[in-house]
């Protein structure tokens, strides 16, 4: 009897550290290292000359929230206003059993700007799947400095920790490491 008390006691230590870890790795990276370490670049009409962009119509950032992501921002004060307030239709019914990412964008020269170009894997995304309310992001003919913000889903299929995905904007496209695993 003193030996299963024994390994009971080994299996419970063991898990109690493990768990641990895992939550103390978790809060190690700050809010900026989580988004950063989920966000992909595109250059709409951009030509890349050694590291520098030029001629680009504006510049789109796609963040991948994921539960990780969604946690951190949630109770974290120095998480900027854009990101507390898009991440939280990651637990809505809407964003239930799909993969939700935040669209940062700005237009850098004038620019006719539609969501319905933007694409992740092989699915187009479509009016349905932008969360974010239409009124609250320009869209269609746009000044140069204009800047928006707005989430959308996408189906999960091909999107899987630790997978590298295709994302972009009509022809202009970056890849970006699904964290995980």
């Amino acid at each position: 009897m003193k030996n299963v008390f024994r390994i009971l006691s080994i299996c419970l230590v063991v898990c109690v550290v493990l768990v641990a870890g895992t939550e103390r790795v978790a809060r190690a990276l700050s809010v900026e290292e989580l988004v950063e370490e989920r966000s992909a670049n595109v250059w709409v009409e951009g030509q890349d000359l050694g590291g520098m962009i030029v001629g680009a119509r504006g510049q789109m950032t796609f963040v991948y929230v994921d539960n990780v992501l969604s946690r951190a921002s949630g109770g974290e004060s120095e998480a900027p206003d854009w990101l507390k307030w898009h991440v939280q239709h990651f637990l809505s019914n809407a964003a239930k059993g799909k993969i939700l990412f935040i669209c940062r964008y700005r237009a850098l020269i004038p620019w006719t700007f539609d969501p319905e170009q933007i694409f992740v894997g092989t699915y187009a995304v479509q009016w349905k799947d932008i969360l974010t309310r239409k009124d609250f992001f320009p869209h269609g003919e746009i000044p140069s400095d204009t800047v928006g913000v707005f989430a959308f889903v996408v189906p999960p299929g091909e999107i899987a920790p630790g997978k590298e995905i295709r994302l972009g904007y009509g022809e202009y496209a970056t890849k970006l490491r699904v964290p995980g695993r």
